[in-house]
Parts: structure tokens; sequence; C-alpha cells
């Protein structure tokens, strides 16, 4: 039987004066029960491991310091993490690989990586390794061993075609010297793997040594599953071969773990659909994520028209772009790469926006990604030019204790209050009304309800602007989720001609939602899960 998690609704109201409730009762008291997630439709967490946790004194993060804080991200209900990339680099972001089968001494060891793992299974949370292999270092084995074998005419040799060469300088490509020239698309410290060689060799060398990486991780160190980088860039503009590159890449790793769950970065456009022909289970959704006038901002901030932004991320769209059979829509505001929420949902001053743009996602279906450090409203603060440099985007999460990092290489200064305008964790922690306290409520409220996350959302109810109800689910698994994305104005729906229902559970920024007999109040800025009675 699964492990049942329970959290005491009464806990919940002495901590806040708005709360999540399930209206169930265990010896008199009221609370909220949901089984472990068994499948890939999850909450996940996304850490950048430099700078998230320090657990030895100097100042970078590690994978130890994950493990201390991990029930700091179970205790919030994530039921899963992603680790931007672990292995040995000479970059603090590590996305240049120079060994796959590593960890960087930054980070700690092998051991504590599997530790790490091992920590993640006993809560019931998976574990996905960013998994790099579009490009590698200029200082991987590989690519020294591809530039010998190039300067010195040895097409015999194994290495001969591990990334793309050419005797002339084309665009991208940088010198290898003895006439030779390599592709490196990023810079030229990431040379590009040659993937047609793969295509057209599926049991040479490459291939078995991609192979190899995957085995290694999936299971001699039982991690669950990778996000794939740069999926577009296989061969830029080139949708149909990197298609095939992605279905290699999943029928390799299923064939390896049949369970693995696998996520890519990208693609872009209205040709983004096409890339679940390749088998892979979920594509970060960028068209609702990351820009201010994007989906879930829009509908969290209650625009105009709120309901159909809502309705058009759990519906119309998600099967536009993530509904092929077996795929999975991965929704979030923002990553390592795109800012941070604050900005997004234009949460400074105004954390009722964050607050509402996290509801929105968690009420959708698919699997659900957040940034480390959103939840305490981390800014990524802009350099006196008016950019934001990557590393202001990738800045120490704020605990508030000696596990708090120092800042990475090429950080822009700037005060705390800059950076961290809605303070510390442990200050968080302590406020009824913070956003960590909402966020854990929406994330048990959608593992209470599996067809929040499993089904997309049929419109019942649409008043043309911030107010609707969409039905997830069928049978006795069935919820109605009614939503007021309005921050003004109050919402009654008489729900006669609908049926009869029950409020099974609400997530409200101030007051919660009511049924009265057949009339539903929804407060501005709530949500109210319904069950047919």
């Amino acid at each position: 039987m699964a492990k049942k998690r329970i959290i005491s609704t009464v806990a919940l109201f002495l901590a806040a004066s708005f709360c999540l409730v399930l209206f169930a009762a265990c010896g008199g008291e009221k609370v909220l029960e949901f089984d472990e997630t068994t499948d890939n439709y999850r909450t996940m967490y996304q850490i950048f491991p430099i700078s998230f946790a320090d657990s030895n004194g100097d100042g970078l993060g590690d994978i130890n310091g994950i493990i201390d804080k991990l029930d700091y991200i179970a205790d919030m209900n994530f039921d899963g993490i992603w680790l931007t990339p672990v292995h040995n680099s000479p970059s603090y972001h590590k996305y240049d690989v120079v060994d796959y089968k590593s960890i960087d001494k930054d980070f700690g060891t092998l051991e504590d990586y599997d530790k790490l793992v091992d920590e993640c299974h006993k809560r019931g949370m998976t574990i996905i390794l960013d998994l790099v292999i579009n490009h590698t270092s200029s200082e991987h084995t590989w690519f020294k061993k591809a530039v010998l074998a190039r300067t010195g005419s040895r097409d015999n040799d194994p290495y001969y075609n591990y990334y793309n060469f050419s005797d002339t300088q084309l665009q991208g490509y940088y010198s290898a010297g003895g006439g030779w020239y390599y592709e490196g698309k990023f810079w030229s410290g990431m040379p590009d793997l040659n993937w047609q060689e793969v295509l057209d060799h599926p049991d040479g060398a490459l291939a078995n040594d991609l192979e190899e990486v995957m085995r290694f991780w999936l299971i001699d160190h039982d991690v669950d599953g990778f996000r794939l980088d740069a999926v577009g860039e296989f061969f830029s503009g080139n949708d149909a071969k990197n298609i095939e590159c992605l279905r290699w890449i999943d029928e390799t790793a299923k064939a390896i773990k049949p369970n693995c769950y696998i996520v890519g970065e990208g693609p872009w456009g209205a040709n983004a659909y096409k890339y679940h022909e390749s088998g892979i289970d979920s594509f970060f959704l960028f068209t609702h994520g990351y820009r201010g006038d994007n989906s879930i901002s829009m509908a969290g901030r209650g625009m105009t028209g709120a309901f159909s932004w809502f309705a058009d991320i759990d519906g119309t769209d998600q099967l536009a772009f993530g509904g092929i059979e077996g795929s999975i829509p991965a929704l979030f505001v923002a990553n390592h790469d795109t800012g941070r929420a604050i900005g997004i949902l234009q949460g400074s001053g105004a954390v009722e926006n964050m607050k509402m743009g996290y509801g929105v996602m968690a009420m959708s279906a698919g699997c659900t990604f957040w940034y480390y450090g959103d939840e305490v409203g981390m800014a990524a603060y802009t350099n006196s030019a008016g950019d934001i440099p990557d590393e202001n985007r990738r800045q120490p999460m704020p605990w508030g204790d000696n596990y708090t990092c120092t800042p990475v290489s090429g950080t822009t200064q700037a005060s705390d209050d800059v950076k961290y305008p809605y303070g510390s964790v442990s200050k968080n922690l302590k406020d009824k009304n913070s956003l960590i306290n909402y966020i854990t409520r929406a994330n048990a409220l959608r593992r209470a309800f599996p067809a929040i996350a499993r089904s997309y959302g049929e419109v019942i109810y649409d008043d043309g602007d911030c107010v609707g109800i969409i039905k997830k689910g069928e049978g006795a698994d069935a919820v109605y989720i009614a939503v007021n994305l309005s921050h003004i104005m109050s919402a009654t729906i008489d729900l006669a001609e609908y049926g009869s229902f029950t409020l099974a559970g609400t997530l409200s920024v101030n007051k919660m939602p009511t049924i009265d007999g057949s009339a539903l109040t929804l407060p501005a800025m709530s949500f109210a899960v319904l069950q047919k009675a």
C-alpha cells in the first residue's frame, strides 16, 4: 500500500488565516491525506547546486547541503528535485562537462550523490539529472582524442567523428590546430558532439559511450531520469533531425530503465508539438512560462480574460503543445536562464501575484517545476548597463543561517534588500502569510486530488473574464476546479444547473470559498475544488 502523508488542517489554521482545507474527519480532527506520487505527474523543485546550501563553510553549495535541506523541500510537498549539472567542469554552472561519470569536487563525491538519491527516495521523492549531451567541455578526453585523430589524419580512430569538424573556418567554428576547425554553437569551450555519427552508427563508439553514461546514472546510481539540455541544437534549425536524436535518447534510456522520466529544454515556436513524436515524456512549455505577457503571469495577475488564460494553460494549449498520447506537459514560471518569478509575475511588493501565479500552475495538468528561491521572492537584479547577467539569476539561497553560500563569480553587487526583497527563508517560514506557506498548501491540494495533474480541463462555466469552472477526470476521481482570478471582486456561481456539489478543498490568498445550498461564493484570488455530492 502506498505510504500516506497527513497534514493536520488544525496546524494550518494556526499557521495562517487563509488556508487549504479538506473536509474529511479523522478522530474529530480535519486532515489532509494523500498518497506518495508513484508516477511522473509531479511537483519538481529545481536546484542550482553551487548557490543552494553550503554544508562545509567554503562558500560553495554542495550535495551534503542539499541533503541537509531536503526536508525543507519535502515539507513544501514537492515530490521531486532537478539538479543542474553536477559533473566535473571548469565553470561554475557546469554545463561544459569534462567527465560524465563524476561529481565535481566543488559539490562532493559520488558517495555523497548516492546518499542524496537514497534520501530522496526515502521521502518518496524522485531526482533527475541534468544530462548535457549536445556538447562537452573542450577539456573532455573525448575531444582531446578527437583533435589528435583529426590533426594526425587517423580517420580509422574511433574518436575521429565524435565532434563536428571542418577543414574551413565556418561560422561558429573554432581552430583545433592542424588545419581543422570544430563547431561550438555556445562558445569555444563547448564543442558540439557529432549527432549524425550517432544516427548513422547507433552501435558505434560514440553511441555506445553515450549509452554507457545513461546506464551509469540510471542503474549504477539509481537516478530517476534526465533533464536534456538544448534539445533544439543537436541540428540547429532542423526539427526532423532533432526529433531523430531525441527518439534515440528516449529509446536508449527506456531500454535501460523503462520507468525513467525525461524532460527536454525547449523546443520553442509553432512546431514545438512535433517534438513529442520522439517519445520524450515532457518538454518545458515555454509558451506559458517565462515572459510577463504569457499565460501563467496573465492568469495569476488577474488580467482581463484571466480565466481564458488559465483554461488555455490547462486544456487547449496543453493539447496542442503537450497533448500527444503518453506525453506529460511540463509547466514552469522561471529557471536558471529565464530570470526570476518575482519579475515574471510582477511580484515586487505584490506577493499575491506570486501566490496566484503558483496557484494557477499547481491547478494545471502535467508535471510542474519551481526554481529554488522563488518561494522567497529572490530577484534577478540588473547591472549598471540595465542587463541581467546569468550570474544574477543564480544567486545564493538566503537561508538566514550558515548554509547561505557566497555569490558566484561575475555577480553584480547589490544589497540584500534588492536581492531578497521578501527576506530570508527563516523569516518566511515564520510568516503565516508567506509564499512558502501558500506553496505548501497548493502542492498538498494538487497531490490530494490526482485528477488535477493527470487530466486536461474541460470548461464547464466561464463568466468571460476572471471566473470559471473546469472539470478534470472522470467517475469517482472527477473534480471541478472553480477559480476566481480577480484580485478585487468576489463572485457567486449558482451550481444548480451543473449538479449537486460538495466543497472538497480550497486555496485562497485571503477569504475562503464557501457553498450555501447551490450558491458557490468565490472571494477574490481563490480556488475551490468541488466534487459531485
